[in-house]
Protein backbone atom coordinates (compact mmCIF):
# COMPACT_ATOMS: atom_id res chain seq x y z
CA UNK A 1 0.00 0.00 0.00
CA UNK A 2 1.32 3.44 -0.98
CA UNK A 3 0.10 6.52 0.86
CA UNK A 4 1.01 9.85 -0.76
CA UNK A 5 -1.29 12.60 0.51
CA UNK A 6 -0.11 15.12 -2.08
CA UNK A 7 0.30 12.72 -4.99
CA UNK A 8 3.46 11.38 -6.61
CA UNK A 9 5.32 14.68 -6.81
CA UNK A 10 8.93 15.73 -6.21
CA UNK A 11 9.48 16.47 -2.53
CA UNK A 12 6.15 15.05 -1.33
CA UNK A 13 6.06 12.76 1.69
CA UNK A 14 4.98 9.14 1.21
CA UNK A 15 4.50 5.96 3.20
CA UNK A 16 4.69 2.46 1.75
CA UNK A 17 3.69 -0.95 3.09
CA UNK A 18 4.88 -4.01 1.19
CA UNK A 19 7.19 -6.98 0.99
CA UNK A 20 10.85 -6.85 0.07
CA UNK A 21 11.61 -8.13 -3.40
CA UNK A 22 15.35 -7.40 -3.45
CA UNK A 23 18.07 -5.65 -1.44
CA UNK A 24 21.18 -4.09 -2.97
CA UNK A 25 23.68 -2.63 -0.54
CA UNK A 26 26.61 -0.39 -1.46
CA UNK A 27 29.17 1.37 0.76
CA UNK A 28 27.15 4.48 1.56
CA UNK A 29 23.72 3.74 0.12
CA UNK A 30 21.22 0.88 -0.08
CA UNK A 31 18.44 0.19 -2.57
CA UNK A 32 15.38 -1.88 -1.68
CA UNK A 33 12.71 -2.89 -4.16
CA UNK A 34 9.35 -3.30 -2.45
CA UNK A 35 6.15 -4.73 -3.90
CA UNK A 36 3.04 -2.77 -3.02
CA UNK A 37 -0.27 -3.65 -4.61
CA UNK A 38 1.39 -5.46 -7.54
CA UNK A 39 3.73 -2.54 -8.29
CA UNK A 40 7.45 -2.16 -7.61
CA UNK A 41 8.64 0.81 -5.56
CA UNK A 42 12.32 1.62 -5.09
CA UNK A 43 13.43 2.73 -1.63
CA UNK A 44 16.74 4.58 -1.20
CA UNK A 45 18.43 4.48 2.21
CA UNK A 46 21.37 6.77 2.91
CA UNK A 47 21.43 6.19 6.68
CA UNK A 48 22.93 2.78 7.45
CA UNK A 49 21.33 2.87 10.91
CA UNK A 50 17.96 2.30 9.24
CA UNK A 51 19.13 -1.02 7.79
CA UNK A 52 17.92 -3.52 10.39
CA UNK A 53 19.65 -6.89 10.68
CA UNK A 54 16.14 -8.38 10.48
CA UNK A 55 15.62 -6.96 7.01
CA UNK A 56 15.79 -9.77 4.46
CA UNK A 57 14.26 -10.66 1.12
CA UNK A 58 10.53 -11.48 1.64
CA UNK A 59 10.33 -9.33 4.80
CA UNK A 60 7.19 -7.23 5.13
CA UNK A 61 8.03 -3.60 5.94
CA UNK A 62 6.68 -0.11 6.48
CA UNK A 63 8.76 2.85 5.28
CA UNK A 64 8.32 6.60 5.20
CA UNK A 65 10.27 9.19 3.23
CA UNK A 66 10.41 11.82 0.50
CA UNK A 67 9.55 11.21 -3.15
CA UNK A 68 12.16 11.88 -5.81
CA UNK A 69 11.17 11.74 -9.49
CA UNK A 70 13.65 9.75 -11.59
CA UNK A 71 13.49 7.70 -14.78
CA UNK A 72 15.94 5.19 -13.31
CA UNK A 73 13.44 3.85 -10.77
CA UNK A 74 10.43 1.58 -11.41
CA UNK A 75 7.32 3.61 -12.26
CA UNK A 76 9.41 6.82 -12.52
CA UNK A 77 9.96 7.64 -8.83
CA UNK A 78 11.74 6.48 -5.69
CA UNK A 79 11.34 7.16 -1.97
CA UNK A 80 14.30 8.42 0.08
CA UNK A 81 13.61 6.79 3.41
CA UNK A 82 13.87 8.50 6.80
CA UNK A 83 11.89 5.93 8.84
CA UNK A 84 11.49 2.17 8.39
CA UNK A 85 10.12 -0.75 10.40
CA UNK A 86 10.13 -4.51 9.77
CA UNK A 87 6.55 -5.75 10.30
CA UNK A 88 7.17 -9.43 9.55
CA UNK A 89 10.35 -11.34 8.82
CA UNK A 90 10.73 -14.72 7.06
CA UNK A 91 11.34 -17.61 9.46
CA UNK A 92 13.48 -19.59 7.01
CA UNK A 93 15.06 -19.39 3.61
CA UNK A 94 12.62 -19.99 0.74
CA UNK A 95 13.16 -23.07 -1.46
CA UNK A 96 14.00 -20.81 -4.41
CA UNK A 97 14.88 -17.19 -5.10
CA UNK A 98 11.93 -15.44 -6.72
CA UNK A 99 14.32 -12.98 -8.41
CA UNK A 100 16.66 -15.60 -9.84
CA UNK A 101 16.95 -16.08 -13.59
CA UNK A 102 17.14 -19.82 -12.95
CA UNK A 103 13.48 -20.78 -12.71
CA UNK A 104 12.86 -23.98 -10.71
CA UNK A 105 10.64 -26.79 -11.95
CA UNK A 106 6.92 -26.15 -12.20
CA UNK A 107 6.11 -28.86 -9.64
CA UNK A 108 8.39 -27.23 -7.06
CA UNK A 109 6.90 -23.82 -7.77
CA UNK A 110 3.37 -25.19 -7.46
CA UNK A 111 4.28 -26.80 -4.12
CA UNK A 112 5.16 -23.30 -2.92
CA UNK A 113 2.68 -21.45 -5.10
CA UNK A 114 2.05 -18.54 -2.72
CA UNK A 115 5.78 -17.73 -2.90
CA UNK A 116 6.01 -18.40 -6.65
CA UNK A 117 3.19 -15.91 -7.29
CA UNK A 118 5.46 -13.14 -5.97
CA UNK A 119 7.70 -13.46 -9.03
CA UNK A 120 7.35 -10.31 -11.19
CA UNK A 121 6.42 -12.50 -14.17
CA UNK A 122 3.48 -14.01 -12.28
CA UNK A 123 2.35 -10.64 -10.93
CA UNK A 124 2.05 -9.45 -14.54
CA UNK A 125 0.50 -12.69 -15.80
CA UNK A 126 -2.30 -12.86 -13.24
CA UNK A 127 -2.94 -9.13 -13.46
CA UNK A 128 -3.43 -9.67 -17.20
CA UNK A 129 -5.75 -12.58 -16.46
CA UNK A 130 -7.88 -10.32 -14.28
CA UNK A 131 -7.95 -7.73 -17.07
CA UNK A 132 -9.01 -10.37 -19.61
CA UNK A 133 -12.00 -11.34 -17.46
CA UNK A 134 -12.88 -7.67 -17.02
CA UNK A 135 -12.78 -7.06 -20.79
CA UNK A 136 -14.93 -10.14 -21.46
CA UNK A 137 -17.53 -8.87 -19.01
CA UNK A 138 -17.30 -5.37 -20.44
CA UNK A 139 -18.03 -6.66 -23.95
CA UNK A 140 -20.87 -8.98 -22.92
CA UNK A 141 -22.63 -6.39 -20.79
CA UNK A 142 -22.34 -3.87 -23.62
CA UNK A 143 -24.22 -6.39 -25.79
CA UNK A 144 -27.02 -6.61 -23.22
CA UNK A 145 -26.06 -10.00 -21.78
CA UNK A 146 -26.98 -10.68 -18.14
CA UNK A 147 -24.39 -12.32 -15.88
CA UNK A 148 -25.76 -15.33 -13.98
CA UNK A 149 -24.53 -17.98 -11.55
CA UNK A 150 -25.73 -21.56 -11.80
CA UNK A 151 -25.39 -24.55 -9.42
CA UNK A 152 -22.13 -26.51 -9.37
CA UNK A 153 -23.65 -29.46 -7.51
CA UNK A 154 -26.01 -31.23 -9.87
CA UNK A 155 -28.12 -34.38 -9.95
CA UNK A 156 -27.61 -35.31 -13.62
CA UNK A 157 -24.74 -35.11 -16.07
CA UNK A 158 -25.11 -31.96 -18.14
CA UNK A 159 -22.96 -33.19 -21.03
CA UNK A 160 -23.24 -36.96 -20.76
CA UNK A 161 -20.21 -39.24 -20.67
CA UNK A 162 -18.25 -40.68 -17.77
CA UNK A 163 -15.99 -37.73 -16.92
CA UNK A 164 -17.89 -36.85 -13.75
CA UNK A 165 -16.85 -36.24 -10.16
CA UNK A 166 -19.47 -38.01 -7.98
CA UNK A 167 -20.21 -36.89 -4.44
CA UNK A 168 -22.76 -37.52 -1.72
CA UNK A 169 -25.32 -34.76 -1.36
CA UNK A 170 -26.74 -35.63 2.04
CA UNK A 171 -28.37 -39.02 1.29
CA UNK A 172 -28.32 -38.71 -2.52
CA UNK A 173 -25.68 -39.10 -5.19
CA UNK A 174 -24.74 -35.91 -6.99
CA UNK A 175 -22.00 -34.65 -9.29
CA UNK A 176 -19.81 -31.62 -9.79
CA UNK A 177 -21.06 -29.74 -12.85
CA UNK A 178 -19.32 -30.37 -16.18
CA UNK A 179 -20.84 -27.14 -17.50
CA UNK A 180 -23.78 -24.80 -16.86
CA UNK A 181 -25.34 -25.96 -20.14
CA UNK A 182 -28.83 -27.02 -19.14
CA UNK A 183 -29.32 -24.12 -16.73
CA UNK A 184 -28.23 -21.45 -19.17
CA UNK A 185 -30.58 -22.88 -21.81
CA UNK A 186 -33.47 -22.63 -19.35
CA UNK A 187 -32.49 -19.11 -18.31
CA UNK A 188 -32.82 -17.71 -21.84
CA UNK A 189 -36.57 -18.31 -21.55
CA UNK A 190 -36.66 -15.46 -19.03
CA UNK A 191 -33.60 -13.33 -19.76
CA UNK A 192 -32.96 -14.01 -23.50
CA UNK A 193 -29.17 -13.45 -23.28
CA UNK A 194 -27.05 -14.76 -20.40
CA UNK A 195 -23.42 -15.44 -19.60
CA UNK A 196 -21.51 -17.06 -16.78
CA UNK A 197 -17.82 -17.14 -15.86
CA UNK A 198 -17.20 -19.96 -13.44
CA UNK A 199 -15.61 -23.34 -12.71
CA UNK A 200 -16.33 -26.55 -14.57
CA UNK A 201 -15.16 -30.01 -13.50
CA UNK A 202 -13.99 -32.89 -15.70
CA UNK A 203 -12.79 -36.18 -14.20
CA UNK A 204 -10.40 -36.87 -17.06
CA UNK A 205 -7.44 -39.01 -15.93
CA UNK A 206 -5.12 -37.59 -18.60
CA UNK A 207 -2.36 -35.22 -17.47
CA UNK A 208 -1.47 -33.15 -20.51
CA UNK A 209 -0.23 -29.62 -21.04
CA UNK A 210 -3.76 -28.42 -21.89
CA UNK A 211 -6.11 -30.33 -19.56
CA UNK A 212 -7.19 -29.67 -15.97
CA UNK A 213 -9.73 -31.32 -13.69
CA UNK A 214 -11.05 -27.90 -12.66
CA UNK A 215 -11.12 -25.10 -15.21
CA UNK A 216 -12.74 -21.71 -15.67
CA UNK A 217 -15.23 -21.44 -18.51
CA UNK A 218 -16.98 -18.46 -20.05
CA UNK A 219 -20.41 -19.65 -21.19
CA UNK A 220 -23.01 -17.71 -23.11
CA UNK A 221 -26.50 -18.60 -24.31
CA UNK A 222 -28.74 -16.42 -26.45
CA UNK A 223 -32.23 -16.78 -27.87
CA UNK A 224 -32.63 -16.45 -31.64
CA UNK A 225 -28.88 -16.75 -32.40
CA UNK A 226 -27.99 -19.06 -35.28
CA UNK A 227 -24.67 -20.80 -35.89
CA UNK A 228 -23.19 -18.01 -38.01
CA UNK A 229 -24.39 -15.39 -35.51
CA UNK A 230 -22.62 -17.22 -32.70
CA UNK A 231 -19.34 -17.47 -34.61
CA UNK A 232 -19.55 -13.77 -35.48
CA UNK A 233 -20.21 -12.90 -31.86
CA UNK A 234 -17.39 -15.07 -30.50
CA UNK A 235 -14.91 -13.73 -33.07
CA UNK A 236 -15.81 -10.11 -32.32
CA UNK A 237 -15.53 -10.72 -28.57
CA UNK A 238 -12.08 -12.30 -28.92
CA UNK A 239 -10.91 -9.40 -31.07
CA UNK A 240 -12.30 -6.87 -28.60
CA UNK A 241 -10.45 -8.42 -25.66
CA UNK A 242 -7.14 -8.78 -27.50
CA UNK A 243 -7.29 -5.24 -28.88
CA UNK A 244 -8.13 -3.94 -25.38
CA UNK A 245 -5.06 -5.71 -24.00
CA UNK A 246 -2.82 -4.12 -26.63
CA UNK A 247 -4.39 -0.74 -25.96
CA UNK A 248 -4.36 -0.81 -22.14
CA UNK A 249 -1.82 -3.42 -21.06
CA UNK A 250 0.94 -3.46 -23.67
CA UNK A 251 3.76 -2.92 -21.14
CA UNK A 252 2.79 -5.96 -19.08
CA UNK A 253 2.51 -8.04 -22.26
CA UNK A 254 6.02 -6.95 -23.27
CA UNK A 255 7.46 -7.77 -19.85
CA UNK A 256 6.22 -11.36 -20.00
CA UNK A 257 7.26 -11.60 -23.67
CA UNK A 258 3.75 -12.44 -24.86
CA UNK A 259 3.29 -13.18 -28.57
CA UNK A 260 1.77 -10.60 -30.88
CA UNK A 261 -1.59 -11.93 -32.06
CA UNK A 262 -2.86 -10.68 -35.41
CA UNK A 263 -6.64 -10.36 -35.24
CA UNK A 264 -6.99 -7.83 -38.04
CA UNK A 265 -8.53 -10.32 -40.48
CA UNK A 266 -11.67 -12.42 -40.33
CA UNK A 267 -11.16 -15.83 -38.73
CA UNK A 268 -11.32 -18.51 -41.45
CA UNK A 269 -14.19 -21.00 -41.25
CA UNK A 270 -13.67 -24.58 -42.43
CA UNK A 271 -16.24 -27.34 -42.46
CA UNK A 272 -15.41 -30.59 -40.68
CA UNK A 273 -15.48 -32.30 -44.10
CA UNK A 274 -12.88 -29.86 -45.48
CA UNK A 275 -10.56 -30.68 -42.60
CA UNK A 276 -11.05 -34.42 -43.15
CA UNK A 277 -10.15 -33.96 -46.83
CA UNK A 278 -6.99 -32.05 -45.85
CA UNK A 279 -5.96 -34.76 -43.38
CA UNK A 280 -6.50 -37.47 -46.01
CA UNK A 281 -4.42 -35.55 -48.52
CA UNK A 282 -1.58 -34.44 -46.25
CA UNK A 283 -1.39 -36.75 -43.24
CA UNK A 284 -3.16 -40.09 -43.20
CA UNK A 285 -6.38 -41.77 -44.25
CA UNK A 286 -9.41 -41.17 -42.04
CA UNK A 287 -13.10 -41.57 -42.76
CA UNK A 288 -15.95 -39.11 -42.81
CA UNK A 289 -17.53 -39.29 -39.36
CA UNK A 290 -14.28 -40.10 -37.54
CA UNK A 291 -13.26 -37.75 -34.76
CA UNK A 292 -10.28 -35.49 -35.43
CA UNK A 293 -7.37 -36.45 -33.18
CA UNK A 294 -4.92 -34.10 -31.49
CA UNK A 295 -2.41 -35.04 -34.18
CA UNK A 296 -4.83 -34.06 -36.96
CA UNK A 297 -5.75 -30.77 -35.31
CA UNK A 298 -2.13 -29.90 -34.55
CA UNK A 299 -1.09 -30.47 -38.15
CA UNK A 300 -4.06 -28.61 -39.63
CA UNK A 301 -3.64 -25.79 -37.11
CA UNK A 302 0.01 -25.33 -38.02
CA UNK A 303 -1.04 -25.26 -41.66
CA UNK A 304 -3.69 -22.58 -41.06
CA UNK A 305 -2.06 -20.63 -38.23
CA UNK A 306 -3.84 -18.27 -35.83
CA UNK A 307 -7.55 -18.40 -34.98
CA UNK A 308 -10.03 -20.36 -37.12
CA UNK A 309 -13.35 -22.21 -36.86
CA UNK A 310 -14.21 -25.81 -37.68
CA UNK A 311 -17.97 -26.05 -38.22
CA UNK A 312 -20.69 -28.54 -39.23
CA UNK A 313 -19.39 -31.47 -37.17
CA UNK A 314 -20.98 -34.93 -37.40
CA UNK A 315 -23.94 -35.09 -35.07
CA UNK A 316 -22.63 -38.24 -33.36
CA UNK A 317 -19.54 -36.34 -32.17
CA UNK A 318 -21.56 -33.62 -30.45
CA UNK A 319 -23.72 -33.50 -27.27
CA UNK A 320 -27.39 -34.45 -27.33
CA UNK A 321 -28.63 -30.84 -27.29
CA UNK A 322 -26.93 -29.75 -30.55
CA UNK A 323 -29.26 -28.96 -33.47
CA UNK A 324 -29.04 -31.48 -36.35
CA UNK A 325 -28.19 -30.33 -39.86
CA UNK A 326 -28.69 -32.29 -43.07
CA UNK A 327 -29.26 -35.60 -41.32
CA UNK A 328 -25.91 -36.76 -39.94
CA UNK A 329 -24.31 -33.36 -39.33
CA UNK A 330 -24.95 -30.53 -36.90
CA UNK A 331 -25.12 -26.74 -36.62
CA UNK A 332 -22.02 -26.64 -34.45
CA UNK A 333 -18.49 -25.23 -34.36
CA UNK A 334 -15.19 -25.25 -32.51
CA UNK A 335 -12.95 -22.20 -32.27
CA UNK A 336 -9.31 -23.18 -32.59
CA UNK A 337 -5.98 -21.45 -32.19
CA UNK A 338 -3.51 -23.47 -34.21
CA UNK A 339 -4.03 -26.98 -32.74
CA UNK A 340 -5.65 -25.86 -29.48
CA UNK A 341 -9.43 -25.99 -29.04
CA UNK A 342 -10.61 -22.85 -27.26
CA UNK A 343 -14.37 -22.99 -27.60
CA UNK A 344 -17.20 -25.28 -28.64
CA UNK A 345 -20.74 -24.21 -29.43
CA UNK A 346 -23.63 -24.16 -31.82
CA UNK A 347 -27.38 -24.02 -32.20
CA UNK A 348 -29.39 -25.96 -29.62
CA UNK A 349 -32.41 -28.20 -30.01
CA UNK A 350 -35.55 -26.37 -28.89
CA UNK A 351 -38.09 -29.05 -29.79
CA UNK A 352 -38.68 -31.55 -26.93
CA UNK A 353 -39.33 -34.48 -29.29
CA UNK A 354 -36.01 -33.87 -31.06
CA UNK A 355 -34.28 -33.47 -27.70
CA UNK A 356 -35.51 -36.91 -26.61
CA UNK A 357 -34.05 -38.34 -29.81
CA UNK A 358 -30.75 -36.66 -29.00
CA UNK A 359 -30.71 -38.21 -25.53
CA UNK A 360 -31.41 -41.65 -27.00
CA UNK A 361 -28.66 -41.16 -29.61
CA UNK A 362 -26.20 -40.31 -26.83
CA UNK A 363 -27.21 -43.32 -24.73
CA UNK A 364 -28.76 -41.16 -22.01
CA UNK A 365 -32.01 -41.75 -20.17
CA UNK A 366 -34.85 -39.29 -20.78
CA UNK A 367 -35.99 -40.07 -17.24
CA UNK A 368 -32.78 -38.58 -15.82
CA UNK A 369 -33.52 -35.33 -17.68
CA UNK A 370 -37.21 -35.19 -16.82
CA UNK A 371 -36.99 -31.79 -15.10
CA UNK A 372 -35.19 -30.29 -18.11
CA UNK A 373 -37.55 -31.78 -20.69
CA UNK A 374 -40.53 -30.44 -18.75
CA UNK A 375 -39.28 -26.86 -19.29
CA UNK A 376 -39.61 -27.34 -23.06
CA UNK A 377 -43.39 -27.61 -22.72
CA UNK A 378 -43.65 -23.90 -21.94
CA UNK A 379 -42.23 -22.23 -25.02
CA UNK A 380 -38.51 -22.74 -25.55
CA UNK A 381 -37.25 -20.29 -28.22
CA UNK A 382 -34.67 -21.20 -30.86
CA UNK A 383 -31.30 -20.51 -29.28
CA UNK A 384 -27.58 -21.17 -29.29
CA UNK A 385 -24.44 -20.63 -27.30
CA UNK A 386 -20.88 -21.65 -26.59
CA UNK A 387 -18.35 -22.26 -23.86
CA UNK A 388 -14.89 -20.69 -24.00
CA UNK A 389 -12.00 -22.07 -21.94
CA UNK A 390 -10.57 -19.04 -20.13
CA UNK A 391 -7.42 -20.89 -19.07
CA UNK A 392 -6.67 -22.00 -22.62
CA UNK A 393 -7.36 -18.50 -23.90
CA UNK A 394 -4.77 -17.23 -21.42
CA UNK A 395 -2.28 -19.74 -22.83
CA UNK A 396 -2.76 -18.14 -26.24
CA UNK A 397 -2.54 -14.56 -24.94
CA UNK A 398 0.61 -15.18 -22.90
CA UNK A 399 2.32 -17.77 -25.10
CA UNK A 400 2.54 -20.22 -22.17
CA UNK A 401 2.68 -23.89 -23.17
CA UNK A 402 1.53 -25.47 -19.89
CA UNK A 403 -1.99 -24.60 -18.75
CA UNK A 404 -0.95 -24.91 -15.09
CA UNK A 405 1.16 -21.77 -15.44
CA UNK A 406 -1.92 -19.58 -16.00
CA UNK A 407 -3.99 -20.97 -13.10
CA UNK A 408 -3.40 -19.86 -9.51
CA UNK A 409 -3.86 -23.29 -7.93
CA UNK A 410 -4.28 -25.89 -10.69
CA UNK A 411 -6.05 -29.18 -10.14
CA UNK A 412 -5.27 -32.30 -12.15
CA UNK A 413 -5.14 -36.05 -11.66
CA UNK A 414 -1.96 -35.75 -9.54
CA UNK A 415 -2.45 -32.45 -7.73
CA UNK A 416 -4.97 -31.68 -5.02
CA UNK A 417 -2.79 -29.43 -2.83
CA UNK A 418 -2.00 -26.65 -2.13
Amino acid sequence: MLIAQNGINEGSEAEVYGWVLSIREQKTISFIIVYENRKQVQLVINDKKLMSSQLKQNSVIWAKGIIKITDKAPNGFEIHVNSMKVLSKPKKLPPFNIMSRDIPTLDLRLDFRALDLRRPYNIDLFTLRSKVLHYFREYLISKDFLEVQTPKIIATASEGGAALFPLMYYDKQAFLAQSPQLYKEELIMSFERVFEIGPIFRAEPSRTLKHLSEAISLDIEAAFYKNEDLMDFLENMIKYVINKLYEKDSEALKRIKAPILDVSKKFPRYSYSEVVSWVNKNLEEIHEGDDLSSKHLEAFGNHVGGFYFIKDWPLKLKPFYIQPKDGDYSNSFDLMYKGLELSSGGERVHDPTLLRKGLKRSGLSAKSFKYHLEVYNYGMPPHGGFGLGVDRFMMVVTGVENIREVVLYPRDVKRLIP
